[in-house]
């Protein structure tokens, strides 16, 4: 019997992260032996196997492969950006776009995100690109090769803009400035305006301009106080950015992070407790909170209760196998203190 198809596709990453295409496909190959055809996972496995054959130069066989597989399943979104991938190519730019974006809407990504601004920008619909790249960067603000796009992409719309008496001299180049109102990108522009001065003398200027306009309305202006406030050794005054910052946007999950870890750092725990849960029960596969939550149970005599979160999570998330790792931890610590006492 075959292995569980999405071990497989775990397998076949970690061979083409480090380079191994032929042992990809190989490891591909070979499964499809013994799963049955016509089944989801046997579509799956064909269309990681099409994008592994794009990887190794073999066009012609990756598209053919890919389309045999959405033939079966119009839906199925790694043979959409595979498709997309080709279109791109071949600069058929229109097709690129049908194909990136219906595989955004399917399964949403940042590298998606990026492909599908790629083909909007080539296609000559410039403001389009960056609508896709706002989007995706309010979920991964931190996502170097989406901020690196829309930056470039800012500095293309910004040339291409009509110069006018706003925009400086004649002599002057044309200068995009976001909004207030657009967040994200005012508050990156913001923070490419900072980035020579100290973190104290930043914060400094910055808590003075935030408290006005739209401003005081940007959860991410205040994320960067906070990102400034703790260069500056001011755990403080980095609680309170951030607090502010997810009062204004609890939906942000960048907010709510740095929020609760601040506050840890704080020595502030049982504050942070029901954030750390509530970050875990959006993000289950953060690590990090999963151990923090863990060491904060021991700390604040909460085992029993984090033994039940996680099995909670279990119940919304049945995937997450390692929870049951963290159950059994928790209730070994718990069996532990009851021989103590």
């Amino acid at each position: 019997m075959s292995e569980d198809y999405k071990s497989i596709i775990d397998k076949c990453w970690q061979l083409r992260r480090a380079k191994r295409f032929a042992d990809a496909e190989m490891l591909l190959q070979e499964n499809l032996e013994h799963i049955t055809p016509g089944s989801f996972a046997h579509r799956a496995l064909r269309a990681n196997l099409a994008d592994v054959l794009l990887q190794r130069g073999d066009k012609k066989t990756a598209h053919e492969t890919a389309l045999q597989v959405l033939a079966e399943d119009p839906d199925q979104a790694v043979a959409l950006t595979t498709v997309g991938m080709i279109a791109l190519d071949k600069k058929q730019y229109d097709e690129a776009v049908e194909n990136f974006k219906r595989a955004f809407e399917l399964v949403p990504s940042g590298y998606r995100a990026g492909r599908l601004a790629r083909a909007y920008d080539l296609a000559g619909d410039l403001e389009k690109a960056l609508a896709v790249l706002r989007q995706a960067l309010e979920q991964n603000p931190r996502d170097g090769f989406l901020l690196r796009q829309y930056n470039k992409l800012e500095q293309k719309a910004a040339a291409e803009l009509p110069l006018t008496a706003t925009q400086g001299r004649p002599d002057s180049p044309a200068v995009n400035i976001p909004e207030e109102k657009d967040h994200f990108p005012y508050a990156e522009q913001m923070r490419a305006k900072l980035k020579g001065l100290e973190p104290a003398e930043a914060a400094a200027q910055l808590q003075k301009v935030i408290k006005v306009g739209e401003r005081k309305l940007n959860p991410y202006l205040y994320l960067l106080l906070g990102d400034l406030h703790r260069e500056s050794k001011d755990e403080g005054g980095a609680v309170e950015a951030y607090r502010q910052a997810y009062e204004l946007d609890s939906q942000n999950l960048q907010a709510l992070s740095q929020y609760l870890f601040a506050l840890r750092r704080a020595g502030r725990e049982e504050e942070a407790w029901p954030l750390l849960k509530e970050l875990l029960f959006r993000r289950p596969d953060d690590v990090t909170a999963k151990s923090s939550l863990i060491k904060d149970a021991r700390d604040l005599n909460k085992e029993e209760e984090a033994a039940l979160f996680f099995e909670e999570l279990l119940e919304k998330y049945p995937e997450r196998k390692e929870l049951f790792g963290a159950i059994r931890k928790l209730r070994k610590a718990m069996e532990q203190k009851e021989g103590q006492e």
